[in-house]
Formats: structure tokens, C-alpha cells, sequence
């Protein structure tokens, strides 16, 4: 068409409704500048459908980058949420919440890890959805769960310091306490290789190790202590046993004395009956006595009477009497007179 216009040839009229403008007479020429105007405009068109679909597809790409990057940060929160719920139930943070202020050199620890734990364990645990469809709520959701995934990690790690600040406070006053047994057991313990032991035990800060330690030191001094108390007790004994025995070979001999005496015996024997004849015994008698101890003679067998020999007057025969010595011998038989 364009080619026919450039040739000025002429161009059949089409019949067109009443009312609707026709194309130019044949016997009328198109301008020049006409053609580049119709090209131009069906350019603009095209650009314009070009920019449009152009758009369309760049912000599709935008949503979808938004989208994915709002999927990694919910998929890192729900993963840092996790492991905080796990360390609050771990075994390190119930044996640290559970030490007592005695039992740390710094009672202050044991108070900031309490706090500390019981603001863990408030923290919000919900974490929202990725929103779609809408790149500014697509990011700003973004943006709001990585603040919770960033707080859920700092929340670790700060339980995690106060944890290791009780332990850490723990261990001090073990050492300190370790320290002390090792001074004070000098020559207190029955082997002194336990205080070797424990003096190695405190410098590699290891507790259990120091416990251990420490426990064979007291098993060591009381081992002594004991050995002790038993030699004291032996000793005693063997004290008491020796003033027993020196008590029983004194008490063997005679210590006493006497500050009197026998003085002697007077009258006493037989004599003859005036008379009828026959002998009457006349005991003896005691001129003195014992103001002490001394010695008491033993009875002697008395003769018996000799029989009458007749009427009264001198019978033939001797008046006889017994004489006892003081000292305690037999008594013997001696004249009366």
C-alpha cells in the first residue's frame, strides 16, 4: 500500500456507511509526512505493550524474590525458637538454676540467671505467616520475623553466659574450699600422697576431680584421727592396767602395824581344889590389850583334869599353869609358883 502511495497511483474508493468518513479521494495525493506518523504510532503501541508486560513481569519476579526471602527468615526463626525451647530443658540450665547461693562464690550469679530464665521463657513463641500477593507486606513481615528469630538467638546465648557465670562462680568456691582442706591437712592425714593428689587436682580445675580429691583427704584425716584416738585409748589402758597390777603385789604383804599389844596373861591354868581334891580351871585373863592391830593367839588344847587322888592336903602333886608368850607362840605349861 505504501509502495502505491509513493507512486501516486490511484486507489479504489470503498463504499462505506452513511455518516463514516472514507479514505482520501483518488484524486487526491497523502501527504509525505503522514506515513512515518502511522509508523510511529503503531511503534508507541508496540512499546507500550512491551512496557506493560515488562512490568508485569518484574514486579511477578519481585514477589517471588520477596516471598522466598520471607520463607528463609520464618524457616530461621522457627529453628532459632527451637533451640532456645531446648536449652531452657537442657540439663546445663536446670543444674545451674538449681545451685544455691551458698554454694557459689558470688550469690549474684545465681540471682540473674533466675531472672534471666523466667524472661526466656516468656518470649513470644508464635511466629506469623508470610503474607502474599503484596511486596510491601511481604517485606515488612520479613523484616518483623527476623527480629524474633535475632531475639530468640540473643535470648540463647544470654542464658547461656548466666548459666556459665553460676558454673563458672561454682567452681571458684570449690577451688577456694579445696584450697583450704590442702593448707589445714598439713599433718593432719594418715598419707600425706592424698594431699599431692588434691594440691594437683585444684591446679587442673576440673570439679570433679577436685572432689574426689578432696574426699580422700577426709577419708586420710580421719584414718589418722582414729589411729590416734585408738593409741590414746591403748596407752590408757595399759596405765590402768599397770597401777592395777602394782595395787594387787602391794596388797600381798602385811603394811600395817600395831600400836599396842598383848601385855601378857595372868593366873589362869589349873589348880587343886582345896578340899575335896580334884583340880578347878581357872581361865586366863587379859592384862593389857590390843589398842591396834596385832595378833590374836590361837586357842590351845587344854588338859583334862586329873583325878583325885584322895582327901584334901597336899596330894603329891605340882600346881601347874600355862603361860602364853606375847609374841603369838603355843603356850607351855609352867609351875604356878
Amino acid at each position: 500500500m505504501e509502495e502505491n502511495l509513493e507512486k501516486n497511483q490511484p486507489v479504489e474508493a470503498v463504499p462505506l456507511p452513511d455518516g463514516v468518513a472514507g479514505l482520501t479521494p483518488p484524486d487526491r495525493k497523502r501527504p509525505k509526512w503522514l506515513v512515518p506518523l502511522i509508523a510511529g504510532g503503531t511503534a508507541v503501541v508496540v512499546l507500550a505493550a512491551v512496557g506493560t508486560g515488562g512490568y508485569l513481569y518484574w514486579n511477578h519476579n519481585q514477589l517471588t524474590a520477596a516471598s522466598e526471602e520471607c520463607a528463609t527468615s520464618y524457616d530461621k526463626a522457627v529453628k532459632a525458637q527451637k533451640k532456645l525451647t531446648e536449652y531452657l530443658e537442657s540439663d546445663a540450665v536446670k543444674t545451674a538454676i538449681t545451685v544455691k547461693d551458698s554454694e557459689v562464690k558470688d550469690a549474684k550469679t545465681v540471682a540473674v540467671l533466675t531472672s534471666t530464665v523466667k524472661t526466656a521463657e516468656k518470649t513470644k513463641t508464635t511466629i506469623p505467616e508470610c503474607p502474599s500477593g503484596n511486596l510491601t507486606d511481604i517485606r515488612a513481615m520479613t523484616k518483623e520475623i527476623d527480629g524474633l528469630a535475632t531475639a530468640y538467638s540473643r535470648t540463647v546465648s544470654e542464658v547461656a553466659d548466666r548459666a556459665d557465670a553460676v558454673n563458672g562462680s561454682k567452681l571458684d568456691k570449690i577451688v577456694a574450699d579445696a584450697t583450704k582442706i590442702l593448707n589445714d591437712s598439713k599433718g593432719r592425714v594418715k598419707d600425706d600422697k592424698t594431699r599431692t593428689v588434691l594440691e594437683n587436682a585444684i591446679k587442673s580445675k576440673d570439679e570433679k576431680t577436685i572432689s574426689d580429691a578432696v574426699k580422700a583427704v577426709n577419708d586420710s584425716i580421719k584414718a589418722k584421727s582414729d589411729a590416734d584416738a585408738k593409741a590414746k585409748a591403748e596407752k590408757a589402758k595399759q596405765a590402768a592396767d599397770n597401777a592395777a597390777q602394782a595395787q594387787a603385789d602391794n596388797s600381798g604383804s602385811y603394811m600395817g602395824g600395831t600400836t599396842g599389844g598383848y601385855t601378857g596373861y595372868t593366873g589362869g591354868g589349873y589348880t587343886q581344889s582345896q578340899g575335896g581334891g580334884g583340880y578347878t580351871y581357872t581361865p586366863q585373863q587379859s592384862t593389857g590389850g590390843s589398842t591396834g592391830g596385832g595378833y590374836t593367839p590361837t586357842p590351845q588344847p587344854q588338859p583334862a583334869p586329873q583325878p583325885s587322888q584322895g582327901g584334901g592336903g597336899d596330894d603329891g602333886y605340882e600346881d601347874i599353869c600355862w603361860a602364853v608368850d606375847t609374841s603369838g607362840k603355843p603356850g607351855v605349861q609352867v609351875p604356878c609358883n
